[in-house]
């Protein structure tokens, strides 16, 4: 029987911007890990001063960027390790900047470069993305793993760094809120027949692409358009879009959680072509109710939706976006085929008790190294 491994979650116990994704997934998701692997206990970091130092940090950058003053090179942030030795865990898992004074303390560090190619479209220069480079080799150097969420990342920074290819270690997201689309329900979707039924959802609709959706849909004949019912949740936190005249579309705020899944549950296609994605955790709540996702044509995305197998990559260019979502609406047996695909990839791949698994193997991986 597997000695139970105890993780050590380095990240504040609140954050002065708390819808914050990745702090709230650190703080909240992946403590779960447990519900779905007994043989883990995750300890979350109650640390003072822990707190006082990511803020302090938080502030200064804010502060440099309004004064447009470079960055400092120091990316470290500081492990509390009093608390660490009193919790009697066997290493930390952390999406913080790497710890400075971890020492012989095993880092699991959650954490990547992002695909070039998508932060060159946003503006970053070569030398921006040289000096992201350089920070991070340094304290890639340091961890015991690092963990990416892609094979894709995993063989980027195995050919950049090949030195320490052997320390990425490719784990999904871990999603444990979400509860698949029952069978009988994902059965009556893909049997119905009517307009193709679309959804968005974003808080930031300019960079997760709305536009994009709009301008695709002015694109299409009139015919096609009276055969979507397009859906729009979104506060529009970045700047508002207008809404074009389309015979079926329908605008709303944002939504609790659980009307957005059924939303989702409630749709053939979720759209989100986003301009600049680092994840897309909506992606595979989407997948989970049988929508078929649409993504941009970015590395992590081009994974979640297995190169187009289980959903559809775009441009996000009009033209391109309009011809997918016509071929939606005229071939019933496509969308059969990917709202198929994109559950079982869900269910193979990215389910909360797979995910755990694979967490769950790391951390006692790193665990039996140290007590070697």
């Amino acid at each position: 029987m597997e000695i139970p491994v105890k993780v050590y979650i380095q990240t504040p116990k609140w954050f002065i911007r708390p819808r914050n994704s990745d702090w709230r997934h650190m703080r909240f998701m992946i403590p779960r890990i447990s519900e779905f692997a007994q043989d883990c206990t995750l300890y979350c970091a109650r640390s003072n001063s822990m707190v006082l130092h990511v803020h302090l940090k938080w502030a200064r950058g804010v502060l440099y960027r309004e004064l447009k003053i470079s960055e400092s090179r120091d990316r470290s942030s500081t492990l509390d390790r009093r608390e660490f030795a009193k919790s009697g865990c066997d290493l930390v898992f952390t999406h913080e900047d790497f710890p400075s004074n971890a020492d012989s303390i095993p880092v699991v560090w959650h954490n990547s470069i992002l695909d070039p190619a998508m932060t060159r479209a946003r503006g970053d220069s070569e030398e921006d993305l040289a000096f992201e480079r350089e920070v991070k080799s340094r304290d890639f150097q340091k961890a015991a793993f690092v963990q990416v969420p892609t094979d894709a990342e995993r063989t980027r920074l195995g050919q950049w760094f090949p030195a320490i290819a052997d320390k990425f270690v490719a784990i999904p997201k871990f999603l444990p809120q979400i509860r698949p689309i029952a069978q009988d329900r994902m059965n009556k979707k893909i049997e119905r027949v009517g307009p193709l039924r679309c959804l968005f959802v974003g808080n930031q609709a300019r960079r997760k692409g709305l536009d994009r959706v709009y301008a695709a849909m002015v694109r299409l004949p009139a015919s096609v358009q009276k055969q979507i019912d397009l859906t729009v949740v979104s506060p529009q936190t970045d700047g508002p879009i207008a809404a074009p005249s389309l015979p079926n579309l329908q605008v709303t705020d944002a939504l609790p959680f659980d009307q957005v899944l059924q939303r989702m549950q409630d749709s053939d296609v979720f759209l989100m072509p986003s301009y600049f994605e680092s994840y897309g955790f909506v992606y595979l709540e989407a997948m989970a109710q049988g929508a078929i996702p649409v993504v941009p044509d970015w590395e992590v995305q081009r994974e979640i939706v297995d190169y187009g197998k289980a959903g559809i990559v775009t441009s996000g260019d009009a033209s391109d976006l309009a011809s997918s979502l016509e071929r939606l609406v005229d071939d019933n047996d496509l969308r059969t085929q990917l709202a198929l695909s994109a559950k079982a990839r869900f269910d193979q791949y990215f389910a909360p008790s797979v995910v755990a698994r694979k967490y769950s193997a790391l951390f006692h991986r790193v665990a039996h190294q140290r007590s070697e």
